[in-house]
C-alpha cells in the first residue's frame, strides 16, 4: 500500500508545483528528470490500475440473455 501512495504523491507534488508556479504567473516549469521518471512511474502505475478495474467491472457486470421467441411468426 505504501508503494501507492508514494507514486500519488510524486504526482501531488507535481500538481502543487504546476500550481504554484500558476498563481505567480511564470511562464515556465522545469523539473530535473528523476522527478519527471517519478511522475511518469506514477502516472503509468494509476492508468494500470484503473484499466484492470474497468476491465474486472466489465467482466463482472455481463448479463446473458437467451430468447426463445416466443409466439412470433
Amino acid at each position: 500500500m505504501s508503494t501507492k501512495i508514494n507514486e500519488t504523491l510524486h504526482i501531488k507534488n507535481f500538481i502543487d508545483q504546476i500550481n504554484k508556479a500558476d498563481n505567480s504567473r511564470q511562464k515556465t516549469v522545469t523539473i530535473d528528470i528523476e522527478h519527471a521518471k517519478r511522475v511518469r512511474n506514477g502516472l503509468t502505475s494509476l492508468l494500470l490500475l484503473l484499466a484492470e478495474v474497468q476491465s474486472n467491472r466489465t467482466a463482472s457486470t455481463t448479463t446473458d440473455i437467451s430468447m426463445d421467441g416466443g409466439s412470433f411468426k
